[in-house]
């Protein structure tokens, strides 16, 4: 699929998508902090100065007056998109250099043969990671000892719809391996993790090779990625009705207005 047909394609899911829940999470997100955060998608070793993030901003939407005084929604939301997918590009192409690099890591004795065993001890190595005060359970009581975590697995600044679904800190963990209870156990993060083995084990030999742990991995990170993708389209339009305020249409002016609230967030 070329860049065109992929454009097209998201613009026509953003038409029939941006929606209530669109609207319902434009209220609930502080549009300056969400921008900044995409803003560090494409910065990400600049630290924030407002006054320099502000500007740098505005630029970042300079190529999109240039034919257009005037730009649309649609045309807004095309404009997210190229500029996204060569970084999507990228994070695909580093994750999965990185796959290869857990199994080594994983593969403690490097026979080119993970055993649960081998697995399941690093997957300890993590609980007690989060286990803050190592009394066997990670609740809130950890959350509180951890502190806050604004980074990601994947190398994100913070949460995108993007970022592989992994957890980066206490908070998280219980959310993903805590079963609805406020609290999770050796036992059930073992437990998921014994599901995770048998799955990527795909011809079930018990043994699983460097190439099923990374097939597994990237099929996961593909299908995080095109829900992603979509979630990233419904937030460009959000950010566009942010800059709007009320128009169906902006301008270079609007952007650099915006770009001040967004330099002042960067550093709250």
């Amino acid at each position: 699929m070329n860049m065109m047909t992929k454009l097209i394609t998201g613009l026509t899911i953003f038409t029939a998508s941006i929606s209530v829940l669109a609207a319902a999470q434009t209220e609930k997100v502080d549009s300056y902090q969400q921008a900044y955060t995409i803003y560090s998608l494409y910065h990400a070793d600049k630290e924030p100065k407002s006054a320099l993030v502000s500007k740098q901003y505005a630029q970042d939407y300079a190529a999109l007056f240039t034919t257009n005084k005037k730009v649309s929604a649609e045309q807004f939301v095309a404009f997210e998109q190229a500029r996204l997918q060569p970084v999507l590009e990228q994070r695909r192409e580093m994750s999965l250099k990185q796959a290869h690099v857990r199994y080594g890591i994983l593969d403690k004795n490097k026979d080119q043969k993970l055993t649960l065993k081998e697995f399941q001890a690093s997957g300890e190595k993590t609980f007690d990671g989060f286990d803050q005060n190592q009394d066997g359970l990670i609740n809130t009581e950890d959350a509180n000892l951890a502190g806050a975590n604004t980074g990601t697995h994947d190398g994100f600044r913070a949460k995108l719809p993007i970022s592989m679904p992994m957890p980066s800190n206490v908070a998280e963990f219980i959310v993903q391996y805590g079963q609805s209870k406020n609290y999770v156990t050796l036992g059930d993060y073992l437990t998921a993790r014994d599901k995770q083995f048998f799955e990527t084990d795909s011809n079930q030999d018990l043994i699983v090779t460097e190439q099923e742990y990374v097939d597994e991995f990237m099929q996961r990170f593909d299908r995080n990625l095109a829900t992603g993708t979509t979630q990233m389209q419904e937030i460009a339009g959000q950010q566009f009705k942010a800059i709007a305020k009320g128009k169906t249409t902006i301008q270079a002016n609007d952007i650099q207005q915006y770009a001040k609230k967004v330099g002042q967030a960067s550093v709250q």
